[in-house]
């Protein structure tokens, strides 16, 4: 028997337009959450564009902060039932390697010397393991609390209200505004493709593009408005006339 419904084609669902913040916006909550315990892992997310499930699930094997690099691993820290689990890390996304920006290092470096003091201070009540943010007696973070006490963090810095998730929006779209290619934001975000990242951030596309056409253009004409008013531009058999009236001619 046919089925009908394979004939059928599925509406085209609109892709929702990512709320984000500006460069400025980032600064404001990065310079208010300075304080925080959880400074490093904000930074992290500002500068990286990493997933709440990366962040919470990163292990210091991961990062190397002699060579400023990270490695993102398939294995990650999800919620199930409201539990905070770790993931099997069966993924077809293999590991990518993440360059890290000086300010991010040295955030990173501040907060694994927090935490070593912290395991000195609970010696054997210090739940020993290898993830990067953790509470003082080492136990891992909840990826459902991070998310919680963005949000609170939000609220009484006075931003426009964004989720944690919108953190990564708020990356790619600043760092294609800012000239970075394509490519390279697709890859450093762990999409599966170019296409798919331009179809996510395609609110930040035209912006881009009016600017690339000043950009190209001003290589090569004036972009100085015409004159308005009274004004008259000579026309080129004008200019001509005048040269020969002053005796100019093409042998000069």
């Amino acid at each position: 028997m046919e089925n009908v419904a394979e004939h059928v084609e599925p509406p085209n669902v609109r892709r929702h337009k990512p709320t984000v913040w500006t460069p400025a916006q980032l600064r404001t909550f990065l310079t208010f959450v300075r304080a925080d315990r959880f400074y490093a892992l904000y930074l992290l997310a500002a500068t990286t564009g990493l997933r709440r499930a990366e962040l919470c699930g990163l292990r210091w094997q991961a990062v190397d902060l002699d060579a400023g690099t990270l490695s993102v691993e398939p294995d990650t820290r999800v919620v199930v039932n409201g539990k905070a689990q770790d993931s099997d890390g069966k993924t077809d996304n293999a590991p990518r390697m993440l360059a890290l920006d000086p300010a991010t290092v040295a955030a990173l470096k501040e907060w694994r010397d927090r935490q070593r003091a912290e395991h000195v201070f609970f010696d054997r009540d210090y739940l020993t393991g290898d993830r990067v943010f953790t509470w003082e007696n080492g136990r891992p973070v909840h990826p459902d609390v991070i998310r919680q006490r963005f949000n609170r963090l939000v609220q009484r810095c006075g931003l426009p209200h964004i989720r944690l998730h919108d953190m990564r929006h708020s990356y790619a779209t600043a760092a294609l505004k800012a000239g970075v290619h394509l490519k390279i934001v697709s890859a450093r975000l762990g999409h599966a493709s170019e296409t798919f990242t331009a179809s996510v951030y395609q609110h930040a596309l035209p912006g881009m593009d009016r600017e690339a056409a000043g950009t190209i253009a001003a290589l090569f004409v004036d972009l100085e408005p015409a004159p308005t008013g009274n004004e008259s531009v000579p026309t080129v058999s004008e200019s001509v006339s005048a040269s020969e009236q002053n005796g100019q001619s093409d042998d000069l």
